[in-house]
């Protein structure tokens, strides 16, 4: 199932700030030039109160809601959410196979990414804090799962040079 494209919630802005004067390397004349500044705004959003959409979703009842909604109330100021998939699923007071069905659905939907232990909110999805801070975090979410690849892949070639099977999704990986 294809995932429908997702708006751009960035973009560009041009601020001419004025003109200045520089010193040509060249020819040692002064020249007159025009000075911008290139910002990053946000745009093609909207605006939440997530303490009301958590409160609506758990009274849904949905055992993934609860999933969801214990993700949302503890991940970090930057996105992270440093809980192992038994802890949520003790915590969130569900069984770990939601968990995990949960957690998989989230990353194929572009979400959520793993890496290590942690798992990090898309900050085009869910961010709380200022535009700036939401810039940072998501820079660090565009570059988050690329060591990830590299390091699992090593990870199973060496497992597989000493004779390990590797186990996917509960499921052998054929050699």
């Amino acid at each position: 199932m294809s995932q429908p494209k997702r708006k751009k919630t960035t973009s560009k802005k041009v601020k001419v700030i004025g003109t200045k004067e520089y010193i040509d390397r060249e020819t040692g004349e002064p020249e007159t030039m025009q000075v911008v500044s290139l910002e990053d705004r946000d745009f093609n959003f909207t605006k939440i109160w997530i303490g009301h959409i958590v409160s609506a979703l758990e009274a849904v009842g949905n055992q993934k809601i609860k999933v969801i909604t214990f993700l949302m109330e503890n991940m970090t100021n930057d996105n992270y959410i440093i809980y192992t998939q038994r802890q949520i699923a003790k915590k969130a007071d569900v069984s770990l196979q939601t968990v995990s069905k949960t957690m998989k659905a989230l990353q194929e939907a572009n979400i959520i990414r793993k890496k290590g232990g942690a798992y990090m909110f898309n900050p085009n999805c869910v961010f709380k804090g200022s535009h700036q801070k939401r810039m940072n975090v998501l820079l660090q979410y565009n570059t988050f799962d690329d060591e990830e690849t590299e390091t699992e892949t090593e990870a199973s070639k060496k497992a597989k040079e000493h004779g390990f099977d590797i186990i996917e999704g509960g499921k052998k990986e054929s050699s």
